[in-house]
């Protein structure tokens, strides 16, 4: 059409042979000119009447109506506590690094590694006969000064001897029996038991081998219960020691997502030369369907509390994500508050104070119960509508 009426207006009637012809021109140009016209002015009328005409029933237009959904976050009443996750390494209840007392040949060591064992029950022995031979020799000598004790003590009543001889007589015999008591335990030292009920973790001789005395024959542990050991940094030590731990939970990696709760059994008070933490064990029982050894890894959580004389901090409203607070050209910061059931959100000014594992501490311009905007928040203005964002859902159902 608008090649037709270009055609028409810039068209002249030079030319023309008939003035009927020129007639019938200029007629189809106005003709053209005016069903434009009205086309135009039809579209304008119907595009003005979309934009203001009022919906069915006299409601407001879609964009008026419209409320848009938000992540938000519920501020919760300030607890001065926090929950920490501290990696730590399973160790036994009790271990033991079992050795002779004396030098020998390992004649019997038939535990393995794994099997567990009664208390007192018999782990190794050395080989006895040089340790017999002694025992003998060392009961013959005793019973030797004994008699010459006897002898002399019988002639010191009637006055025969002197009192340097009866004194004599008596510590010779004196000697051989504390020898006598060596060889005897020296003997029995020849026999390696256990000291409590526990499991063999490791085996580091075997038979037949020459070892020497406070030389290591076995690794013996305890894991009736389970101890689990984690590191403090001196921060916390400082302010409270282990007893800022509460609720103390335990995961083992090798498990699910399950968690068995805990107590702290003991806690060093010297720090690590290079790591400067300091070692806090926590134990629990041991969880019947999960084997659970040495060496393993786990997360200890707890809750973290403030240490009790630390109360002269100001006090505290609320702890909220550090993604919620944002700053004003004049530099000071606010919150997006945002009504729980849909609203114009409120531009709100809050005091912050330290910034803290889980999030930032607000010391005025909260309540415990509302909503705070978290994200989107530079898009956010008062004359729009916003509401909480609905967990599971996406779009305006959100």
């Amino acid at each position: 059409m608008w090649c037709w009426l270009s055609y028409l207006t810039n068209v002249t009637t030079e030319g023309i042979a008939s003035p009927a012809t020129c007639e019938f021109v200029k007629r189809m140009r106005f003709i053209t000119i005016g069903a434009v016209g009205l086309v135009a002015l039809a579209v304008a009328t119907w595009g003005g009447a979309l934009v203001t005409r009022p919906q069915r029933g006299g409601e407001p237009s879609v964009s008026a109506t419209v409320v848009r959904p938000i992540p938000t976050f519920m501020v919760q009443p300030f607890s001065d506590s926090c929950v920490r996750s501290f990696p730590g390494k399973v160790q036994a209840n009790r271990r033991a690094e079992l050795a002779f007392s004396v030098p020998g040949l390992l004649e019997t060591l038939t535990v393995r590694e794994g099997e567990k064992i009664k208390k007192g029950a018999v782990l190794a022995e050395l080989d006895q006969r040089d340790y017999r031979n002694a025992l003998d020799a060392a009961k013959a000598k005793y019973l030797d000064a004994k008699r010459a004790f006897d002898r002399t003590q019988s002639l010191r009543a009637k006055e025969v001897v002197c009192q340097a001889e009866f004194d004599k007589a008596e510590a010779a015999c004196n000697i051989a029996w504390a020898e006598l008591r060596i060889r005897e335990k020296a003997l029995e030292d020849t026999v390696l038991s256990a000291p409590f009920n526990g499991v063999v973790a490791k085996r580091h001789v075997e038979n037949h081998e020459h070892v020497q005395a406070k030389q290591p024959i076995l690794s013996f542990q305890d894991i009736s219960l389970i101890e689990v050991v984690i590191q403090l940094p001196e921060r916390l030590i400082a302010h409270g020691g282990a007893e800022v731990l509460r609720s103390i939970q335990v995961h083992f990696d090798a498990d699910g997502d399950r968690w068995f709760d805990a107590s702290i059994r003991e806690f060093s008070l010297q720090s690590d030369t290079v790591t400067r933490t300091f070692d806090v064990v926590v134990g629990l029982n041991p969880p019947a369907d999960l084997a659970v050894y040495p060496g393993m890894t786990a997360t200890v959580r707890a809750e973290v509390t403030a240490f009790p004389g630390r109360s002269q901090q100001p006090q505290r409203v609320a702890l909220i994500p550090a993604e919620a607070v944002w700053a004003d050209t004049n530099g000071e910061s606010n919150v997006w508050v945002v009504e729980p059931n849909g609203g114009p959100p409120h531009k709100t000014r809050v005091q912050v104070g330290v910034l803290r594992d889980g999030g930032v501490e607000i010391l005025s311009g909260l309540q415990p119960g509302q909503y705070v905007a978290v994200a989107g928040l530079r898009t956010l203005r008062e004359d729009i509508r916003v509401r909480p964002m609905i967990a599971g859902k996406k779009g305006l159902d959100g």
